[in-house]
């Protein structure tokens, strides 16, 4: 998309104010970037059809929080073995329990 964009590596990385071998990362997936460098990357290639939904689906790397927290948790790492065992998309797992904690809101109020 970049390339599509005419955007150069270094070009590019200079827009959104990051250094050219971090954006070659990104592209590469060595390095999952931020959550506002994401939406940045997708605010500046929108006119050849990015969208951060999009762009967000392609990364493949865990953040390091995310990570780190899976990795001092014992329970993350069961939760995500029995998703995987399960065959759900965990997306459906995700609307699942996103739909029980407004449920929760709603009996609060």
């Amino acid at each position: 998309m970049r390339t599509a964009a005419q955007y150069t590596l270094t070009r590019f990385a200079t827009e959104l104010d990051i250094s050219a071998p971090y954006l070659s990362d990104i592209e590469r997936d060595r390095r999952r970037p931020p959550e506002k460098t994401l939406r940045l990357i997708a605010d500046k290639l929108k006119g050849v059809g990015a969208k951060y939904e999009d762009l967000e689906a392609l990364v493949t790397r865990i953040d390091q929080d995310t990570r780190a927290w899976a990795d001092a948790t014992p329970g993350v790492r069961e939760m995500l073995r029995k998703v995987r065992e399960s065959g759900r998309d965990p997306r459906e797992v995700l609307r699942e329990i996103e739909e029980t904690e407004k449920n929760k809101d709603k009996k609060k109020r």
